[in-house]
């Protein structure tokens, strides 16, 4: 067999495979789609900066130094498109403990105390320590205003800024692992509870099960405890080895974590259900899979702070029940807070459970 030969053959399997390719359409558009999309959402997320991010300024001095200082934070910009970094919140007499519990509730990214004889060390030109507090759950935000402030700061004369760790010494495995977690019960418990319901259409293990006593309540049942059992365990068995392999530390409560992730898995069984029934087998039902799940991976605040990203994409993380696990999580696990912190999560977690598990169980018994 001649070299040209070979080359011909080759170049009609290869026309083959593209025939091939054509006809599953289905396939086509997450392969095209699916790079444009980490690109486009990473390039957003990892961008290095944020935006309009929530500051407050307690402010007791009255002089024109630090009216000049609150001015030139309010006033900054971004890099890419120009729009102010912080929004900026300006207060006085308030006590560091008091600031403190802000930064737990979410409501500020930072804190920044100016002394009441800023102005006159200023003019002085002596040494002084300003207190700035971070929310230092959200590593890269932090790191971010700290960065800004010491710059600032430096020019404008001895001054040295005190950052307390309030969380302790967190670094961005600690703001990840949390967001890991919740990310792998969501689509472990939409991908199993799916794939094997559609797996048992397309074989028929399906019909033949409910041929037998068993009814369609004990099937759904029966799968959802499987998948509260195994997603448990795999949030355990993660937080235990982000504990002993990589120094993780969780502040917050072991019974609050598994409230969260029980309400979270009950929403992705029943949106796995409702998925199931929409496609005829496994493969329909992965292709279906991955334009649900996979924006939600990107979109939601797992691997960079939502405070990063462009307006339209965080209205559409805001959308997601996803957001809302990983705050949660976020919040028990390192800024150890408790139920009140979580409330509005849970809150709106819970109605995702009872929507798409209500819609889930009435297809499912419909359907089969």
């Amino acid at each position: 067999m001649t070299i040209v030969t070979e080359l011909t053959d080759s170049l009609i399997i290869a026309k083959k495979e593209f025939k091939i390719l054509s006809r599953k359409k289905a396939l086509l558009i997450p392969l095209i789609l699916f790079p444009i999309i980490m690109i486009v959402f990473f390039g957003y997320g990892m961008g290095g900066t944020v935006k309009e991010a929530p500051i407050l300024i307690i402010n007791d001095d009255t002089g024109r130094a630090s009216s000049s200082l609150v001015q030139e934070i309010g006033s900054y910009t971004t890099k890419y498109d120009g729009s102010p970094m912080f929004s900026v919140t300006y207060t006085k007499d308030m006590s560091q403990s008091e600031a403190e519990s802000k930064i737990d509730a979410g409501m500020y990214k930072g804190v920044l105390i100016i002394p009441p004889d800023y102005s006159d060390n200023v003019a002085k030109n002596e040494s002084m320590t300003l207190t700035l507090l971070t929310d230092s759950s959200d590593v890269t935000t932090s790191s971010v205003i700290i960065n800004f402030m010491r710059q600032l700061l430096a020019k404008a004369g001895s001054i040295t800024l005190n950052v307390p760790n309030i969380y302790g010494n967190l670094e961005y495995l600690d703001f990840l692992i949390p967001g890991v977690i919740a990310l792998t019960v969501f689509m472990g418990s939409v991908a199993t509870t799916g794939s094997a319901i559609a797996g048992e259409k397309e074989d028929g293990t399906l019909v033949r099960m409910l041929m037998t006593p068993v009814s369609k309540r004990s099937v759904i049942l029966g799968k959802t405890i499987y998948q509260l059992i195994l997603q448990l365990g795999r949030a355990v068995i993660l937080i235990l080895a982000a504990y002993f392999l990589l120094g993780f530390n969780m502040n917050g409560s072991w019974l609050l974590v598994s409230l969260v992730l029980v309400i979270f898995t009950l929403g992705g069984v029943g949106m796995g259900i409702v998925m199931s029934t929409m496609v005829e087998d496994m493969e329909s039902f992965f292709q279906l899979n991955m334009l649900v799940t996979m924006p939600a991976m990107f979109v939601t605040g797992v691997f960079f702070p939502l405070s990063s990203v462009p307006d339209w994409m965080r209205y559409i993380a805001y959308c997601l029940p996803l957001t809302y696990a990983i705050d949660a999580m976020r919040t028990i696990m390192i800024k150890g807070q408790g139920l009140n912190a979580v409330s509005n999560d849970l809150i709106i977690l819970s109605l995702f459970a009872i929507i798409t598990f209500t819609a889930g169980v009435h297809l499912f018994r419909r359907e089969a």
